[in-house]
């Protein structure tokens, strides 16, 4: 009888990467498809070798890390779009929470991009929506934590 699934650990081991690793990947949406029945992960034998196959490589430019964007490009890494527009980095780096807010971004290959003029267009549009709805955004300096809100609010018109 052949064997038709492998659990995280003999799919670790066969690919010398830490069951940790493969859990990650999980909660990040990489790696193979998975079926999880109760608390106990197993991998399909045809989906993991579907993934091995996708992973193979004819050359070292086809690495997504390798893109190289076009000169005059303005998408940015979660990180810098972080920095450049003060929002909580956690936004755009959880799929769940890029796709709850609508935030726009592009994907080159496996990599997450923003422009930066998309996301702020978004943000504009979003403390629009809030305060026709009636959602008070005023931000207020005493305060130590700040809110998606009030973020938001205080991002330049």
């Amino acid at each position: 009888m052949q064997k038709m699934m492998m659990n995280k650990n003999e799919l670790a081991t066969r690919w010398n990467i830490s069951p940790k690793t493969l859990q990650r990947w999980r909660s990040e949406g990489r790696g193979p498809r998975f079926m999880k029945m109760s608390k106990r992960v197993v991998y399909p034998i045809d989906e993991v070798f579907d993934f091995e196959s996708k992973a193979l490589r004819a050359s070292t430019w086809e690495q997504a890390s390798d893109v190289v964007l076009p000169s005059g490009s303005t998408l940015m890494d979660p990180r810098e779009i972080s920095y450049v527009t003060g929002l909580p980095l956690y936004i755009f780096t959880q799929k769940r929470m890029r796709e709850a807010l609508g935030i726009p971004h592009r994907r080159v290959q496996k990599l997450v991009r923003f422009d930066r003029d998309e996301v702020m267009a978004w943000a504009k549009r979003w403390v629009q929506d809030a305060q026709d709805q009636g959602i008070d955004v005023k931000v207020d300096p005493a305060s130590q934590s700040r809110s998606l809100l009030h973020a938001l609010a205080s991002l330049p018109a």
